[in-house]
């Protein structure tokens, strides 16, 4: 299963859910109804001819029931759209690591989870720390913009840099395929449910303290406690939301059980290492606290874990979400014959302990794909499905940036001097243009800064260039919110600079703002709204014709790169298409083109990027500066697309469209 049709699947598992949640709805309201009909003679005088089935009665218990059922739901669902993948993380008692930690096993946690963000091709998330001994993790969010990844001190104490690495490995999987957002509409449908029995649980609770209360003076004077009938009422309806909460879990355990076992597999598919997450799965099982969550908010999101969060049980069941350690472990490491041996806690974390700080361990493919030598198919294929030779050249990259440039990118203040150096142009009237623009607009603390740095940032090489900006997210995330727009207005001060965009100008804006727009509020993760190519074929030109100019030599190639695209988008009619004119390509055109595919179905994008792949392989070659924009429409379309050689630009400043005014 490839990332569109794992895309594809998440998509009908939504619809499944939603069926599974009208299923789960009627039975509890079935259930509530049946409470009150029952206890409804014992707390009303009622007619004589009283019976237990009455439409009337069945229609505004229904109606009620529906209202705190649907009302919890959408409104849990609001949240959580609000808050993201991070807003998850901190209600299970998450801990934002900060990116410039000196910690060691932090540090190490925030190396993994780096360079799996550079080799996958998405954004680095935010990751943060539960206090809980037990041996879990968790990815969460409903793309990879608003994304955060959890891991427990236990698993960040004991597991080695390998064993760390599959278990993030397997998270990452999850993001890549779409089951994060499935789980997250999976909280928000769930609460509802579950809002019954805390209805339930606070009207007995209630009743309880009422009668303790009566039974002191007052009560003595005046005798008698809380209605017994009400406290029935309470006790019913709790175990009348029990059954929602029943069935809350089979759903948890229907939807997310196999994709277990799909997480496992694509996670061994990137690391080429199964010894390091089947050695991950069985510390779990011989360690005495398991994966084990003591949140309180550990239930409603204990799909979210990488195993079982409940128990300490390694043995499973078919009622938990996770399944069995011994038949994941079994299905990495067939020699394994079912005995989990107990671990000693002490043990494993002075190994950890004792591990140098190195890169991360990998296995390394060989061969790899000769720079410029891309296919168009191997293009289009790589999206969401990184493996070892991308994990590799991730690793080889950030080797390659000087280690005070990486040291200087976590730190939130030098961060945004650092983006501010990467966009200065090499023409001196329009650097000095940019500089006069920056010392208005930008803190001064930010613009000394931006001198020291902007001798060395300019030194990097080329392709550099974009891994140095995914560095860079983590640490502007820890804005706050002036300082973020503050920021945001001296990067388009920047690129205006000079009245034209070039390409690396627009790509590090399209990358950049993405994240953090969804971060700080500005923007949210898109719905499927076009499931027909004809929604959306004219800003397909838009971006097809981008790319042919990017990559063409002259109009000639423009309109070849341009045809061979379109005929691969709309086989029928793509031939036919006009190749736009160069002057009509600028910013707001393009940001217009991928705004509008961003709400396109799977499906339509997979042919979008197959089309922009057979553009950029138009005349046998990918160029790096096609390369870069290819992963700039993929990023911004949420379809990830690991670092793929490109063959040196003929010229280092990238392409610029003229009249291209932001």
């Amino acid at each position: 299963m490839n990332f569109f049709e794992a895309q594809e699947d998440a998509r009908r598992r939504t619809a499944l859910l939603v069926g599974l949640f009208a299923l789960a709805v009627a039975g509890v309201t079935a259930a509530v109804y049946a409470v009150i009909s029952l206890l409804l003679p014992f707390l009303w005088r009622v007619a004589p001819d009283y019976r237990f089935w009455d439409m009337e009665r069945m229609l505004w218990t229904d109606a009620v029931t529906l209202a705190v059922i649907l009302g919890g739901s959408l409104y849990k669902s609001a949240m959580l759209r609000a808050g993201g993948g991070p807003g998850v993380a901190e209600s299970l008692g998450g801990r934002r690591i900060m990116p410039n930690s000196d910690d060691f096993l932090e540090r190490r946690l925030l190396n993994v989870v780096e360079e799996m963000a550079i080799a996958s091709g998405v954004p680095a998330p935010p990751v943060f720390l539960l206090e809980d001994a037990g041996i879990n993790a968790f990815a969460v969010g409903f793309s990879p913009r608003d994304a955060a990844i959890g891991v427990t001190r236990g698993a960040m104490e004991l597991l080695s840099r390998e064993q760390l690495q599959g278990v993030i490995a397997h998270e990452f999987s999850h993001l890549l395929n779409g089951d994060t957002l499935i789980k997250m509409r999976l909280m928000g449908l769930l609460f509802g449910i579950m809002l019954v029995s805390d209805a339930g649980m606070h009207l007995l609770s209630g009743s309880m303290r009422l009668s303790m209360a009566r039974r002191g003076t007052l009560a003595r004077r005046q005798g008698g406690g809380a209605p017994p009938a009400l406290m029935l009422l309470g006790f019913l309806l709790f175990m009348a939301g029990l059954i929602g909460m029943v069935l809350a879990d089979l759903i948890k355990r229907a939807v997310s059980r196999q994709r277990e076992f799909l997480a496992d597999a694509a996670a061994v598919q990137f690391t080429r290492n199964p010894e390091g997450l089947a050695g991950a799965l069985k510390i779990i099982g011989g360690y005495k606290q398991g994966g084990r969550i003591v949140q309180p908010a550990a239930h409603q999101a204990s799909h979210l874990f990488f195993c079982n969060a409940l128990s300490a049980s390694a043995s499973g069941s078919w009622w938990a979400t996770h399944p069995p350690l011994a038949e994941r472990i079994r299905r990495l490491d067939p020699s394994f014959r079912g005995r989990l041996e107990t671990v000693d806690a002490e043990a494993l974390a002075a190994r950890v302990r004792r591990e140098a700080e190195s890169p991360v361990s990998m296995a390394v493919a060989t061969g790899g794909v000769e720079p410029g030598r891309a296919t168009a198919e191997g293009l289009a294929d790589s999206v969401g499905a990184p493996g070892p030779a991308q994990a590799a050249m991730a690793r080889e990259m950030l080797a390659r940036i000087p280690e005070s440039l990486r040291r200087l990118a976590r730190e939130p203040h030098s961060a945004r001097a650092m983006a501010y150096a990467l966009l200065l142009s090499g023409r001196r009237e329009v650097r000095k243009r940019q500089l006069a623009l920056l010392r208005d607009k930008a803190p001064d603390g930010d613009f000394d800064l931006l001198l020291d740095l902007e001798p060395r940032v300019s030194r990097l090489e080329a392709e550099l260039r974009l891994p140095l900006a995914q560095v860079l997210l983590p640490a502007l995330e820890c804005q706050s919110g002036p300082q973020y727009r503050t920021f945001r207005d001296a990067l388009e001060a920047l690129i205006r600079a000079d009245g034209r965009v070039s390409l690396f100008e627009y790509g590090l804006r399209r990358i950049l703002l993405a994240r953090l727009d969804a971060t700080f509020g500005e923007a949210r993760p898109p719905e499927v709204r076009h499931e027909r190519l004809a929604q959306v074929l004219d800003a397909a030109r838009v971006l097809l014709g981008t790319l042919a100019w990017a990559g063409a030599r002259d109009e000639a190639g423009a309109r070849h790169a341009f045809a061979r695209g379109m005929q691969v988008l709309a086989p029928k009619g793509g031939g036919k298409a006009g190749l736009p004119e160069r002057k009509a390509l600028g910013l707001r055109t393009l940001d217009a083109a991928l705004d509008r595919w961003e709400f396109a179905a799977p499906a339509l994008k997979k042919r979008l990027l197959e089309a922009a792949a057979a553009c950029v392989m138009a005349d046998g070659r990918a160029h790096l500066r096609e390369m870069e924009l290819l992963r700039v429409f993929a990023a911004s379309l949420d379809c990830p697309m690991p670092p793929l050689p490109g063959a040196p630009d003929a010229d280092e400043e990238a392409i610029a469209w003229p009249g291209s005014a932001p």
